[in-house]
């Protein structure tokens, strides 16, 4: 298998670059491969088949739920079978742990959409990231709670490896700018059920809370659990996308007045976000609800066409990754950067509010970090 994957790899042409991607288009993260799809979808409604002399064709797979071992082999079937040039998707950090070894074998770029573990980009050379870094929005949750007089946090994550990282991240710049930390708890990914945890933290009377976990029922469940306990008005509680638009119809009232801190919102009038929106409302109805898995992989699908824009008469791994590396454009969701070094995506964060807005719960934005870099690199270095 080795040798066909570094033949497929050197063997590809350009004149129709195919691109694979890995995504979840059953199961129970079934949305995100539909915010996937739709977001291609757009960006092709929008820019056409072609990048510079090139056609771009897209070949979907589905990994179903969480399964690293199953995304490393379709990566295999896509290279080898089908002869893309170019993967994409990886909703989940450890299904894109486990393709890392095939594409630094056979110089395969691939543009992480979703995953948002830090160490990922150090995996491979051939890997690029449109989304966010989860240490990005951790820093920011802190920075807003310290910039808004709160001193006594307490951190409430799932237990898995995001939800790590941002207790890490957190604790480090909160403590870093004089915040104390009264508590902490790793909850299970089984439990929809928060009262005992709620009740802890309530009873630490903390004035921040900080928190991250799934989209959908635990988050619903968290949410009401720390409202049954008063939680959300003695302290500022702090998410990252717990509280997505595409989320928000799943909510009552008690989620009235929660922050986030995310990359993108639906709320911004930059140009670039009206005609995404717009194009989104046109082809998916006008009740429909663009998402920060709409986005990343909006992006994901920019930097796939500046990598296919760079090529000659045949399909060059080096040339696209050095397409990408510094590159610099308007976004959705604001202006973008690529780190030359590190691969990783600078750009905003922004905090975001849940409020009723004519009858409508909606994330409206009250404040930006601009360009934020790459906090987990300072931390830990080569």
């Amino acid at each position: 298998m080795a040798m066909a994957l570094t033949l497929s790899a050197n063997y590809a042409t350009a004149d129709e670059v195919k691109v694979g991607v890995i995504g979840q288009f059953s199961g129970p993260y079934a949305l995100a491969g539909k915010q996937l799809r739709e977001s291609i979808d757009v960006y092709v409604a929008q820019h056409g088949t072609k990048a510079g002399e090139h056609d771009i064709k897209f070949i979907y797979k589905d990994i179903g739920g969480s399964n690293p071992a199953l995304a490393k082999s379709l990566a295999e079937q896509l290279i080898v079978k089908d002869k893309v040039s170019i993967l994409t998707g990886f909703f989940l950090s450890p299904e894109a742990a486990a393709v890392a070894p095939v594409i630094s074998e056979t110089k395969t770029p691939s543009v992480l959409s979703v995953s948002s573990a830090p160490q990922l980009l150090r995996m491979s050379d051939y890997f690029v990231r449109a989304g966010q870094n989860i240490w990005q929005p951790a820093y920011a949750q802190a920075d807003f709670a310290i910039d808004s007089g709160k001193k006594r946090a307490y951190i409430a994550v799932a237990d898995y490896a995001p939800g790590h990282e941002v207790e890490e991240a957190f604790t480090r710049r909160f403590k870093e700018r004089g915040g104390e930390i009264v508590g902490h708890d790793r909850m299970p990914l089984s439990t929809v059920d928060f009262a005992a945890f709620a009740e802890r933290i309530a009873g630490s009377s903390p004035d921040a809370v900080i928190t991250f976990l799934p989209n959908g029922a635990p988050s619903v469940a968290f949410f009401n659990a720390l409202a049954a306990r008063g939680v959300n008005k003695n302290s500022m509680v702090i998410g990252i996308a717990e509280t997505d638009d595409p989320d928000l119809p799943l909510f009552g009232s008690n989620i009235v007045g929660v922050y986030s801190a995310i990359f993108y919102t639906g709320s911004l009038t930059n140009p670039e976000n009206l005609a995404f929106k717009k194009i989104m409302s046109e082809k998916f109805g006008p009740q429909h609800r663009v998402g920060v898995n709409n986005a990343s992989p909006y992006d994901a699908v920019e930097l796939i066409y500046k990598m296919v824009a760079a090529q000659g008469d045949s399909f060059d791994p080096d040339k696209a990754m050095s397409a990408v590396k510094g590159y610099e454009w308007k976004s959705p969701s604001g202006p973008k950067r690529i780190d030359p070094e590190t691969r990783e995506m600078n750009h905003n964060i922004y905090i975001r509010q849940v409020q009723d807005v004519d009858g409508q719960l909606q994330n409206v934005l009250i404040k930006t970090y601009e360009m934020v870099g790459n906090p987990w690199a300072e931390a830990h270095p080569k």
